[in-house]
């Protein structure tokens, strides 16, 4: 009985001694991956990463290390898209992991945030989902509407309205300007003139200016108003949208809008 006792102990050590002499060659390898990454032998620790990462009794934390080194060494290598799997590998092991900030590259972080980001996506709750009524809000008005008609169109990216509006305010404005500097020359012409002949003749063309100035400068008011209109019926101008998002599984979302 005694014996067995001892055959057992004895065997136990043995396999005790093995483990803690794996151990002891996991880390020391662990150390030899880190040391070649921080000298620029990215190849050679990726290599000597994946070698380790075939040891089935790695425990979780190593096998994050070992992933976190691949990924390193196949972002300094330019293949961010392959360390992506190796991230992500990461996350599922330890959904908690992050790189510190200070001491990894920004370079490093680009790509670990972007799979970090997809990682913490795919793992929320997405259900079946049915909206009421939603409004969309449109951009505030500015003082961009009282300075000139179209300009506050164009800040909202309604470019059509935006080019008619901003088109038909310099069209009419300018040649408001143009025709009231005529008339003036025209009203110097003919009370300058002592042949009444030609008087007749100066006046006409004085009067004719004249009008043509209040028709330009009214239609520039009319563009203005229209203007000022549009703005202001696009901003209540709101669509009332019911939206339905089917199961994530189905990968399809239905949206009815009723504009009014």
């Amino acid at each position: 009985m005694i014996q067995k006792i001892l055959i057992v102990f004895i065997l136990f050590a043995v396999s005790a001694h093995g483990a803690c002499a794996q151990e002891d060659s996991t880390y020391s390898t662990l150390k030899t991956i880190e040391t070649l990454y921080n000298t620029g032998s990215y190849l050679t620790a990726e290599m000597e990463a994946r070698r380790l990462l075939e040891y089935s009794m790695l425990n979780d934390s190593v096998r994050v290390a070992v992933h976190k080194y691949i990924a390193f060494s196949l972002i300094a290598q330019g293949k961010s898209e392959l360390a992506k799997e190796h991230f992500m590998s990461m996350l599922n092991l330890a959904p908690d992991y992050d790189l510190d900030p200070v001491y990894t590259s920004p370079k490093i972080l680009v790509v670990f945030k972007e799979t970090q980001q997809h990682f913490l996506s795919s793992k929320k709750p997405q259900k079946d989902t049915v909206r009421g009524p939603v409004l969309i809000e449109r951009p505030a008005i500015t003082y961009r509407t009282i300075i000139f008609p179209g300009w506050e169109q164009l800040h909202q990216d309604r470019k059509t309205a935006g080019t008619f509006f901003l088109g038909a305010g310099i069209t009419t404005l300018g040649a408001g300007i143009a025709f009231e500097f005529l008339r003036s020359s025209a009203r110097q012409n003919y009370l300058s003139e002592t042949h009444s002949l030609e008087f007749d003749e100066k006046y006409d063309i004085y009067n004719r200016y004249y009008k043509a100035e209040i028709f330009s400068f009214v239609a520039f008011a009319v563009v203005y108003a229209a203007s000022e209109i549009d703005v202001f019926q696009a901003q209540s101008d709101l669509p009332l949208s019911f939206e339905s998002n089917l199961s994530t599984l189905r990968g399809k979302t239905l949206t009815v809008a009723i504009r009014f």
